[in-house]
């Protein structure tokens, strides 16, 4: 059959394209507050040991898988073996999942580009006396979350955003207090992970795969474009030192950030990129009003290039159907079509507040609270335990979580959530569904499939093709038999269990 495919014009374009797919808001937003929330370094080495075990032997076989197919994943798979379809069924499901909380947080760095683009005229558009109140404020409006959504997605130059990137990290490096961010994120302590070992494990691997845009279809999709004359190695490895350096220049912004700005409070969460951005342009002044519009327009832009390749994942799969039954491909069509679909499912992600809860002004209650989950019994306490979640009820039986600093009060009931990993606001639900579960899982079979029943002489051969050795196969033959089936396997094992409880 015909696959519809041509090639990049050239190795360049391909990589731009890649990296610009895997550098996003998985690098800027989530590594830092998923870093804040799970010990710093310790969260920080094992990322840089799974990226090298795992992201890099699963990126250049999707490269492979992509590029010896010439097909989108779930065409791909089923010409590799019939036996293994539902993985691409499963990698179109992963970037839709991913779409239904990208797009809001999309639309939430277009509000911010604009803010600080009005302000630099002088037009104030925050609304807040205190800057700091504005995120907050900002994610209980339902109708702003929904309309910046839309916006975003109707809408939808690396170098630029790794200059601005560089500009801050030196200002917030100047700050006083910035050095306990630096002690946090690159001092060497392991206590986080003798805590909690898989907590740290599932949160690097679920950010591992979400920055890398592995596990979702998008590298086997970019891979089916890649010439025959390009090493597949070479871009792999070009395209995980790339997209790991962007995170790690975002995190020597937001750590030292909290720690110059928010008294060291790195477990602000999902809204820690906007808490901490926010202040530090406050700080600057009017120059800050420039900065901050050139930040988030570059995010934005790294933004739209991530959520399109994520789209086009999805809408290649109708496309390469319609071709094998000789239809004409309608590219346009059906990525209009899946667009206003994700973005039915983007709702609840507008407007929950980020868990804020409804009893604290957002329109929608969490999954939990929708989905009537069971609570633990109710008692009197007058401290924050570790690891626990806290609720009081009203008369109407709307749950509201009580803060981590809240003054207790021994006459008050509180209730304590049983199923922890439902108390997540509809983001993480969808993070975990697709980050949590299904890109591990698929990495699990492919690098099972690989290096059990396809061997790596497929990776080989197809990599071989450009004239360039293929090097370390005992290494990516370890890490396909062994490393990664394993390692995945403790990552699903500690995402099931710390979700369900």
């Amino acid at each position: 059959m015909e696959n519809n495919r041509t090639s990049f014009g050239s190795n360049f374009g391909f990589l731009m394209a890649a990296i610009g797919s895997a550098v996003g808001l998985g690098n800027i937003w989530g590594f830092p507050y998923k870093m804040g929330m799970s010990g710093g370094f310790a969260f920080l080495l094992v990322y840089l040991v799974l990226a090298i075990f795992v992201g890099l032997a699963v990126m250049v076989g999707e490269l492979t898988i992509g590029r010896k197919t010439g097909l989108s994943p779930v065409a791909a798979y089923r010409k590799l073996s019939k036996k293994f379809t539902w993985l691409g069924y499963m990698a179109v499901l992963v970037p839709f999942l991913v779409l239904c909380f990208y797009f809001v947080l999309g639309g939430m760095v277009t509000r911010y580009a604009l803010g600080y683009l009005t302000a630099i005229f002088g037009w104030n558009t925050w609304g807040v006396d205190n800057i700091a109140d504005y995120f907050g404020q900002f994610i209980c409006n339902g109708g702003s979350m929904i309309l910046w959504t839309a916006i975003f997605i109707a809408i939808n130059g690396m170098p630029a955003l790794f200059v601005m990137l560089l500009i801050v990290i030196i200002y917030v490096a100047c700050q006083p207090g910035a050095g306990g961010g630096y002690k946090f994120m690159f001092g060497w302590n392991l206590e986080p992970l003798k805590e909690d070992f898989l907590n740290v494990l599932k949160t690097a691997a679920g950010q591992m795969f979400f920055s890398l845009s592995l596990g979702m279809g998008a590298m086997i999709t970019y891979g089916s474009y890649l010439s025959k004359q390009e090493g597949v190695q070479k871009n792999a490895v070009i395209i995980v030192i790339c997209d790991t350096l962007v995170a790690i220049m975002a995190g020597m912004i937001v750590m030292p950030a909290c720690y110059a700005f928010l008294d060291g409070n790195t477990s602000s969460g999902p809204g820690l990129l906007f808490l901490s951005m926010q202040l530090v342009f406050d700080k600057m002044g009017y120059i800050g009003n420039i900065m901050g519009f050139l930040f988030y327009a570059l995010v934005f832009i790294a933004a739209i290039s991530s959520s399109m390749s994520l789209l086009e994942v999805i809408t290649s799969f109708k496309v390469d159907q319609n071709v094998e039954q000789g239809k004409a491909p309608g590219r346009k069509k059906y990525a209009i079509i899946v667009a206003i679909i994700i973005f039915i499912f983007c709702l609840p992600t507008c407007l929950d507040g980020l868990g804020t809860g409804v009893n604290d002004g957002a329109t929608l209650g969490t999954p939990a609270e929708i989905l009537g989950m069971e609570w633990g019994e109710a008692g009197n306490i007058t401290e924050f335990a570790k690891d626990t979640t806290y609720y009081t009820v009203d008369e109407t039986g709307h749950y509201s979580a009580v803060a981590a600093d809240a003054a207790f009060d021994a006459n008050e009931t509180y209730y304590v959530n049983t199923a922890k990993g439902w108390n997540c606001d509809w983001l993480d639900f969808y993070d975990m569904l697709s980050e949590g579960i299904m890109m591990p899982l698929g990495a699990l079979v492919m690098a099972f499939a690989i290096g059990w029943i396809w061997k790596i002489d497929m990776v080989v051969e197809e990599c071989e093709q450009s004239g360039h050795k293929f090097w370390g196969k005992g290494f990516f033959n370890v890490c396909y038999k062994i490393i990664t089936p394993i390692g995945m396997a403790f990552v699903l094992y500690a995402q099931v269990t710390g979700f369900f409880g």
